[in-house]
């Protein structure tokens, strides 16, 4: 590839009962899920911020913003595949993702394989290529004391 660009991405939703708790577009058994327009799944933000903003198209907010009903509900994984499109369009592909979800409940490695599997085939890059790790923020502030989740990721996109 001739050009590489990277791309960092962040997002946090709180906990909110009555919905499903969506991560990577996988559903996770939790007894809340998180609040949010679409489905709220932090894991998938995350990487489409990350894939936007190393192709220099903004942030998620931007391209599907809260305001508009035809994102009520929508599915993270969905959105992700629309980024990877917009990033096509700019004739970049993904090389890799790394995320790393703070969260003090629930447990998520059990859920990774799935998660990694369902990422790559809609990023389009093999499996291995998806980093995935979670870590607590031990206490502290408000995904410390459990009232959500947050995300963080990085991703290396190149074109050429």
């Amino acid at each position: 590839m001739s050009e590489q660009r990277v791309g960092l991405g962040i997002d946090f939703h709180r906990f909110a009962p009555g919905r499903s708790l969506m991560l990577g577009g996988v559903e996770v058994p939790h007894e809340e899920g998180l609040l949010g327009h679409s489905d709220a799944d932090v894991l998938t933000h995350s990487i489409c911020d990350a894939m936007l903003g190393a192709a220099g198209l903004g942030d998620i907010g931007t391209h599907f913003p809260d305001t508009d009903e035809a994102y009520r509900g929508i599915a993270g994984v969905e959105l992700l595949r629309r980024v990877v499109g917009k990033i096509a369009e700019e004739g970049f592909s993904a090389v890799n993702v790394d995320v790393t979800v703070i969260a003090e409940r629930p447990k998520l490695i059990p859920h990774f394989p799935r998660m990694r599997a369902l990422l790559a085939e809609t990023i389009g890059i093999e499996p291995a290529a998806v980093g995935l790790k979670a870590t607590t923020s031990e206490g502290m502030g408000a995904l410390g004391r459990g009232e959500g989740i947050g995300s963080m990721a990085i991703c290396l996109i190149g074109r050429g």
